[in-house]
C-alpha cells in the first residue's frame, strides 16, 4: 500500500516548477487537471493499472478534486490508489504538460522528454 497521496503529486510537481513560493504561479486547480488527464492517458493506455478501482464491469479511473468529493470522485488527501508504479511517471506527465503550457514553444525540449518518459514507463517501453 502506499504512503503517497495524491496531494504528494501536486507538491512535488509544484516543486518542479519551481513553483513554491507565494503567490504562486499556477493555481492547485492547475496540477489537479493535469493529474486527472495523466490518471485517464493511464486508464486509456494501461486499464489493469485500474483493475482494483472495477466497479460492475466499468473502468473506474479516479477523478481527484481537492475539497468536498461526490461519489465519483477523490480528495486529493486519499492515498494513491494504484500501482506505485504509476507514481512517477504521472509527476513527468504533470510536469510535461505544465511546461508545454507555460511556454508553448518547447517542442523540442524537456516537456517532449517527460511527455515521452511517461509513455515510455507506463507502456514499458
Amino acid at each position: 500500500m502506499s504512503t503517497k497521496t495524491y496531494e504528494n503529486l501536486v507538491t512535488e510537481a509544484r516543486e518542479l516548477a519551481q513553483d513554491t513560493l507565494a503567490p504562486f504561479r499556477n493555481e492547485v486547480s492547475f496540477y489537479l487537471n493535469h493529474l486527472n488527464r495523466g490518471l485517464q492517458e493511464i486508464g486509456r493506455m494501461r486499464p489493469d493499472a485500474f483493475y482494483e478501482l472495477f466497479d460492475a464491469n466499468s473502468l473506474n479511473v479516479p477523478e481527484v478534486i481537492d475539497a468536498d468529493p461526490t461519489a465519483d470522485q477523490t480528495i486529493w488527501t486519499t492515498l494513491f490508489q494504484i500501482d506505485m508504479m504509476f507514481y512517477a511517471p504521472l509527476l513527468a506527465y504533470m510536469q510535461g504538460v505544465a511546461e508545454v503550457q507555460d511556454d508553448e514553444f518547447t517542442l523540442e525540449g524537456r516537456a517532449v522528454m517527460l511527455l515521452q518518459q511517461f509513455r515510455n514507463t507506463v507502456l514499458g517501453l
